[in-house]
């Protein structure tokens, strides 16, 4: 494995990692239809986070984080379109 496919397979892990981890919120208010305990706050400023982390990458061509990072968004708006929707914490 060369040193340019070895770089782009730890974004492509990291991004599994970082979906893995958000992965089960989504399921378990998907499941639940409760979202009573999650805040707007901090679904709003990871997606900003994802958001300008995309720009970011973007500009300098990082594939990999554009890939997974993009699928993270989705992630995170599929769970603040839930939240708003089954109700939240407000900060």
């Amino acid at each position: 494995m060369d040193q340019n496919s070895f770089i782009d397979l730890m974004g492509y892990l990291g991004g599994i990692f970082l979906m893995i981890s958000f992965l089960p919120q989504v399921i378990k208010t998907w499941k639940s239809k409760e979202a009573d305990q999650i805040s707007i706050f901090l679904l709003v400023l990871t997606l900003l986070s994802g958001i300008f982390y995309n720009i970011y990458a973007f500009m300098l061509h990082l594939v990999p984080v554009i890939v997974m990072n993009s699928i993270f968004i989705v992630l995170v708006l599929i769970q603040l379109v839930m939240t708003l929707r089954y109700g939240a914490v407000k900060n």
